[in-house]
């Protein structure tokens, strides 16, 4: 394949399927097809995008020639078999997180893949936030010294409002998990992105909207999946970690990490409710009895950002950085991180740490 070929991508999914399109264009793909549900809902998002062939089916979308990847933005419950069918057309892919219902159907998908010698991609990509990549730089040139333990917490909303319908993410047949689902495996991939594996962990998660309307009006159904879940963790050569995600935090749209080492910490917090939160904010201290202060950000970290419209933002700034390493990937026959592997990775801790819940004990990740 020529580096100035224009690869040719099929998106599934509405919702967040917008940021991958916005991503795709802004990164020199030809956004080729898109698949929704709602054909109708599907033709009003390619008309304002220019995408000229439209699907209510992903298997017609799949069988569309000409493509050389597709992106998966669809419910959790359609990961593997939309990407397994993909790998065996010849497809490279990108994938939603959580990678898929469980750790199986994970390994399932990565296997599949790796036979098929197909580029493959986790969309884990709050990994670009400039204030994590900067820290990521400091840990690697030794600025916290050895490290000790890490705190992360991500705190929104988005599961507080009881007048919510139920909706495919509160159901385990199709979400496969809440809260862990919705913001836990990014925290869990930057944790071990930043610091190492995981190897135990012990966890207590809940539900406190555990009925919600059913959309059609005929009563209530039970929520199935968490709302918060907080959990402490041993990662690789003894670090502590403690985590709290939430969806019922009220007023919240916050993510924050820090990291506690030998010769110094570092701190990252981001908020979503700002317009540069993909930037976020970065400290550190070193020494003793000093205070935090903040630390400068490079420029090249926020090369490409436009501000101008802060809804294009998560896509073109964002995701973009997910999907030009994909194309270069695709181009080239590196490696693309973060891959299925990641996507895996993350998966086996979510299991973990629900086994965890459901036993009230520490459990072995893996």
């Amino acid at each position: 394949m020529t580096a100035d070929k224009k690869l040719r991508v099929g998106v599934i999914g509405g919702g967040y399927g917008r940021n991958h399109i916005l991503a795709y264009q802004a990164s020199g793909f030809e956004v080729a097809a898109f698949c929704q549900r709602s054909e109708a809902n599907a033709a009003k998002l390619a008309r304002e995008f220019a995408i000229p062939h439209v699907y209510a089916d992903y298997r017609d979308l799949l069988a569309l020639s000409g493509l050389d990847a597709v992106s998966i933005a669809t419910p959790p419950n359609l990961h593997r078999p939309i990407a397994v069918e993909a790998v065996e057309r010849g497809l490279h892919v990108l994938c939603e997180k959580p990678l898929a219902l469980d750790v199986a159907e994970a390994e399932t998908m990565l296997a599949r893949a790796e036979a098929a010698r197909r580029v493959h991609m986790t969309a884990f990509n709050f990994r670009g936030i400039s204030a994590v990549r900067r820290m990521k730089e400091l840990l690697n040139e030794g600025f916290v010294g050895r490290i000790f333990h890490v705190e992360a917490t991500w705190l929104t909303e988005g599961r507080m409002a009881p007048d919510t319908p139920m909706g495919w993410r509160h159901r385990k047949a199709t979400a496969g998990f809440g809260v862990l689902g919705d913001t836990g495996v990014h925290m869990i991939d930057l944790v071990r992105w930043l610091v190492g594996d995981f190897e135990k962990a012990t966890a207590q998660a809940t539900t406190f909207h555990d009925r919600r309307k059913l959309p059609d009006g005929s009563g209530t159904g039970n929520v199935e999946v968490e709302d918060s879940c907080m959990f402490l963790a041993q990662l690789s050569d003894g670090i502590q970690a403690s985590l709290h995600v939430s969806g019922v935090a009220r007023g919240s749209l916050f993510q924050s990490i820090r990291i506690f080492g030998s010769e110094g910490a570092l701190a990252v917090a981001v908020n979503r409710k700002g317009a540069d939160w993909v930037v976020g904010r970065l400290s550190g201290v070193r020494g003793v009895n000093a205070e935090f202060q903040p630390l400068e950000i490079p420029e090249r970290l926020t090369q490409g950002l436009n501000l101008a419209d802060p809804s294009r933002v998560a896509g073109e700034f964002l995701f973009a950085q997910l999907t030009r390493r994909f194309s270069d990937s695709i181009k080239t026959g590196a490696p693309a991180v973060p891959s299925f592997r990641e996507g895996l990775e993350a998966q086996k801790v979510v299991a973990a740490v629900l086994r965890s819940v459901d036993e009230q004990r520490w459990v072995d990740v893996g």
